[in-house]
């Protein structure tokens, strides 16, 4: 009986991620630009449901369905991670993009431009993907996803570190 109750409650929780979308927004009013917003309902529920699977897993009942409740936390873990590097790597963006928008800019730092380039179709391809498939199981864990954006995000260190120095140089040749 104990088994049968958890399991329903394991196909239930999985069940609810069938309707879960990303929410996307055109990104200052361009709809070739699209943004992830309001993501605070899937960042509690994918937290709740994490805390669920583990719960799931250290209980005695589980073992007819360990394998899908090993797999299925995998899943989420997956998500959360791929989830926190896409938001890091959407605020990276939407920083720098107006920046790099500038050729006087991409001018003067020719590298940082560069790598920016990159970052830049990395997300606007991920973007263009997830638009086509918004669920957020789908969208997070497709193959390659998760290592695009942590890419993506080290580009970005890169480029923020390039542009903080290129800032305190002009800082120390125009003083105030």
């Amino acid at each position: 009986m104990q088994e049968y109750t958890l399991e329903k409650a394991f196909r239930k929780m999985t069940s609810e991620w069938e309707e879960m979308f990303l929410m996307l927004n055109a990104h200052k009013g361009d709809p070739n630009v699209m943004v992830v917003g309001g993501v605070d309902d899937i960042q509690t529920v994918l937290d709740d449901h994490i805390v669920k699977t583990q719960t799931m897993r250290n209980s005695p009942f589980v073992k007819p369905f360990e394998k899908d409740v090993k797999e299925w936390e995998a899943t989420l873990l997956h998500t959360q991670l791929s989830l926190d590097e896409w938001l890091k790597m959407q605020a990276g963006w939407m920083y720098l993009e107006p920046i790099f928008s500038s050729e006087d800019i991409n001018q003067q730092m020719p590298e940082e431009g560069r790598l920016f380039q990159l970052v830049d179709r990395n997300f606007k391809d991920t973007m263009k993907k997830c638009a086509l498939n918004p669920k957020v199981l789908e969208a997070c864990t497709s193959p390659g996803v998760l290592e695009k954006l942590t890419d993506s995000n080290a580009l970005l260190d890169t480029i923020n570190r390039g542009l903080n120095a290129y800032l305190e140089k002009k800082r120390l040749y125009f003083p105030r």
